[in-house]
């Protein structure tokens, strides 16, 4: 068991325990969010016939050296043309944008260049190239290229891409079974009035939230009691229906904290416990077979760090993403901040623009308006106690 290890190292153990999910079939406006588990070959070329870039005329090339004006014999708009078109010398046909090229056609001038008499046309030949403006079979992508990687994040853009090719389903990384547990007496629910001693379950809610950005949900939520019974009961029957569980609250020394010790009854073998950071020291990341467990702190601003810090990149990683480290930038402060002493790394919660970043106020552990402001957190190095203004500080963008 690694006690007391630093954030860098705790992100290490985190990363070596990453395996893929399993993967299924999804139609493809399903699929969005998702990361794609295999490779796609382009099962025909695009585009699949040689059309037009433009609204405007086709000819030969090689008529322009000979005449000075063309005659159009006929037009093409987009879509199925059914005419048998043969194309003679010193002729031309009016053609639209995206429509099938005749196969005597070799170059396009757009119409703005074009000089109209009657069934006649003449332009300047001077700066027009052969196979202008002629989008050719094949020219962005062959039958049998790889037009997705393996692992790619599945977005808007990557789906109108692929339904260019009239793809309609799309093998990814299955949606993860994720579980919460929340303890604590103290916690009312939402909607509810707030007696003395009581506070709101605002994890619930932030860790729900959180999950939909990366496109994935709980399948439950429970909050468990703060007694042993309670606590081991709820983490016994929890872990064996999910991937990853999360827990929140009792995973420190306290009386009334019962985490550690469920955890450790029920079998699960403790990756690291505590880490020299602040906030959210009491981090516990363990594993029972291929399930895994995060104990994060109770305190909202904790479970805030702790999510961004170690939670979020392990999930991404699990449902496809290959870079544990994406969200890791630099940034100029333009705040003075200092901390006293060199015992841990803190994470400050941010706003970075424009490759600047303002170090907020209130970064105390129970204190949630600094996050509501945030869209990074600042790594403050263990061994730094000063960020100066204009310094080059590491950031984790959210």
């Amino acid at each position: 068991m690694n006690y007391f290890i630093e954030a860098a190292e705790a992100k290490r153990i985190i990363e070596e325990n990453i395996f893929k999910a399993s993967s299924i079939q999804l139609p493809l406006l399903e699929a969005l969010g998702f990361y794609s588990s295999q490779s796609i070959e382009a099962p025909i070329d695009v585009p699949s016939f040689d059309n037009s870039a433009m609204d405007g005329y086709g000819f030969r090339f090689s008529d322009g050296d000979v005449f000075s004006k063309f005659r159009v014999i006929d037009e093409i708009p987009a879509g199925p043309f059914s005419k048998s078109l043969e194309l003679k010398e010193g002729e031309a046909v009016r053609i639209f944008t995206g429509a099938k090229v005749p196969q005597e056609v070799d170059t396009v001038i757009m119409q703005e260049k074009v000089q109209y008499d009657g069934d006649y046309i003449t332009f300047d030949p001077l700066g027009i190239r052969k196979g202008d403006n002629i989008r050719l079979k094949g020219s962005q992508t062959k039958k049998g290229d790889c037009i997705l990687s393996g692992n790619t994040l599945i977005t808007s853009s990557v789906i109108g891409f692929l339904a260019g090719f009239g793809i309609d389903t799309i093998t990814v990384f299955s949606p993860l079974k994720l579980g919460l547990l929340i303890t604590g007496n103290e916690l009312v629910e939402i909607g509810n009035p707030l007696t003395d001693g009581k506070i709101y379950n605002s994890n619930q809610y932030m860790l729900q939230a959180a999950l939909a950005e990366i496109h994935q949900s709980f399948c439950f939520a429970q909050h468990v009691k703060d007694t042993f019974e309670d606590t081991f009961s709820a983490v016994q029957k929890s872990i064996d229906e999910v991937d990853v569980l999360l827990i929140t609250g009792g995973i420190s020394v306290g009386d009334y904290d019962y985490v550690k010790v469920s955890l450790e009854q029920a079998g699960v073998e403790t990756l690291f416990y505590k880490i020299r950071q602040k906030p959210g020291k009491p981090l516990l990341f363990g594993k029972l077979g291929k399930k895994y467990v995060f104990a994060l702190p109770g305190n909202p601003a904790s479970v805030f760090s702790c999510y961004h810090q170690y939670v979020k990149p392990f999930l991404l990683g699990l449902a496809g993403r290959t870079n544990f480290y994406e969200e890791q930038d630099w940034a100029v402060s333009e705040t003075y901040s200092q901390k006293k002493s060199t015992e841990l790394t803190q994470f400050l919660k941010a706003y970075h623009h424009h490759g600047k970043v303002t170090i907020l106020n209130a970064q105390e552990s129970y204190k949630m308006n600094s996050a509501a402001q945030s869209n990074c957190l600042v790594e403050f190095a263990k061994e730094k106690t000063e960020i100066n203004i204009g310094e080059k500080i590491k950031i984790w963008k959210m």
